[in-house]
């Protein structure tokens, strides 16, 4: 039974992702778009670690980065521990902020299947996936500026001189971390009005998924000033619109990092497959920017050339450094 398998999963998620301990209060976030078995199977899970454990159900938030209701943001801010078991990511709200800056721990699986759950990404040796993660953030500490091109157009420069690398490898297991699974990505958050020139194409823009129709996005001073294209650019237009000026703020940068991780037209898993790289654009202060807005859109690339300080890191979606 695929329930059984799941467990194996949510075992790993409560032992090794969380180190829930006994007596801790756990949270499990989810909405009535997820699968409910996965819901059972990480409560049951989280019942054998010995935690005290409440699942709060809502309504789908819309996109990544919209505020969950206060009474779901007041049953994070009350647990040792959070599972996000939601359609679209909370990282970067302020109700999840809170509750990490009190010393809580959260594990990520916005948007997992029951496939993901035992397949791809989830099956990573962890171990391998933070040692790359870890060796990417090193070169994005001591780092200054970051230039990602692709095949079809894309020519980017952004500054990051300053900024952490933030290491993203599937361990939450200390006071105030947060990670995932799928996981595996080394992140940091670009210098706010440092973001100059264009995307053409990208793979997927996330909430959008992947990208069929052209699209072509423009950048100056930090920000998107113009969106042409077919139905995607509408779309992002009118969440642009919505979202007002600090929802076209490049607000982060982020390596791939997971060598498990498959292509399978969602962001959860494919954003973090080794090679790849994204960028997003809205609310930065989860990874150390200045910005706060009421959205967050990552934005991904399949075959990226990255140069950091014109040293190439990865070419054509193959990482040429050695780690």
């Amino acid at each position: 039974m695929i329930e059984v398998r799941m467990a194996k999963t949510a075992k790993m998620i409560m032992n090794t992702v969380l180190a829930v301990k006994p007596g801790e209060k756990l949270c499990i976030v989810t909405d009535t778009e997820r699968p409910p078995a996965i819901t059972k199977v990480l409560a049951v899970a989280a019942e054998m670690a010995g935690a005290q454990t409440v699942v709060a159900t809502m309504e789908p938030t819309g996109m990544s980065g919209v505020e969950p209701p206060a009474v779901v943001a007041a049953a994070m801010a009350a647990a040792d521990v959070i599972i996000n078991q939601t359609s679209h990511s909370m990282t970067h709200t302020n109700a999840q902020r809170a509750a990490v800056g009190k010393g809580a721990r959260v594990c990520n699986i916005r948007n997992v299947n029951e496939d993901m759950m035992i397949r791809g990404g989830v099956t990573a040796d962890y171990q391998e996936v933070k040692r790359i993660t870890e060796i990417l953030a090193a070169i994005i500490d001591q780092g200054n500026e970051v230039h990602i091109a692709t095949p079809e157009g894309t020519d980017l420069r952004f500054s990051i001189k300053g900024r952490r690398g933030y290491v993203l490898a599937g361990y939450a297991t200390n006071p105030g971390e947060f990670s995932g699974l799928p996981d595996g990505e080394a992140a940091c958050a670009p210098l706010e009005g440092t973001a100059e020139g264009v995307i053409v194409n990208p793979y997927l823009m996330e909430d959008l998924d992947v990208v069929h129709d052209p699209i072509r996005i423009e950048f100056a001073k930090g920000l998107v000033t113009k969106v042409e294209g077919g139905r995607e650019a509408k779309e992002l237009e009118r969440i642009l619109e919505e979202a007002g000026l600090p929802g076209r703020n490049v607000a982060e940068f982020a390596f791939g990092t997971n060598p498990a991780c498959r292509i399978t037209g969602m962001s959860r898993e494919d954003k973090k497959k080794l090679g790849t790289a994204h960028i997003a654009i809205g609310d930065s202060l989860s990874l150390g920017g200045t910005v706060e807005s009421p959205m967050h859109m990552d934005i991904m690339f399949l075959r990226p050339t990255i140069r950091i300080d014109g040293k190439t890191i990865v070419e054509n979606g193959e990482l040429v450094i050695k780690v």
